[in-house]
């Protein structure tokens, strides 16, 4: 895992990751339906391109619905989010070249976030890392990921 930071703020959480990998292969990552699948959910629509639109399964019908208002590749994309049952967000994905490889900030921000989405986006980069990888984690272990870093997040949070 490569997990640099993690912070939750006012209406917001921020991610950021580091890849062994070119930020090319990042970014295809984000934006090919085969990856995207992989490690988001089921791609039902996708055209990333600005006014461009993204709507992923995340099963049982758990549909994410999204408008792309900035694709620039291989370096920033920025969307709404639209989850049922919560209030529109918005997710912003920001890529640099690194000595390593490249960088990801990823920032959500919206009401009410950092409690699930801090945990929820740590285990989806876990799985978008696997995958410009070329390897696969099973999508059955994404709740047991989750659980441990919600655990760590709460064990942290209670830390003096």
């Amino acid at each position: 895992m490569s997990l640099s930071a993690l912070a939750l703020n006012d209406g917001a959480v921020t991610v950021s990751w580091s890849f062994q990998a070119p930020i090319a292969a990042v970014w295809r990552g984000l934006t090919d339906p085969a990856l995207l699948s992989r490690w988001l959910g089921t791609v039902v629509e996708i055209d990333i391109r600005t006014g461009g639109r993204l709507v992923i399964d995340h099963g049982q019908g758990q549909l994410s619905r999204s408008e792309i208002t900035e694709a620039e590749a291989p370096h920033r994309l920025t969307m709404t989010w639209e989850f049922p049952d919560e209030p529109r967000s918005r997710v912003a994905v920001e890529l640099r070249e690194s000595d390593e490889g490249a960088a990801a900030k990823l920032t959500h921000t919206g009401p009410d976030l950092a409690a699930s989405y801090g945990p929820g986006w740590t285990t989806h980069l876990t799985y978008l890392e696997a995958a410009v990888q070329g390897e696969t984690i099973p999508p059955s272990q994404f709740w047991k990921l989750y659980a441990t870093f919600a655990a760590l997040r709460n064990e942290r949070a209670s830390i003096p």
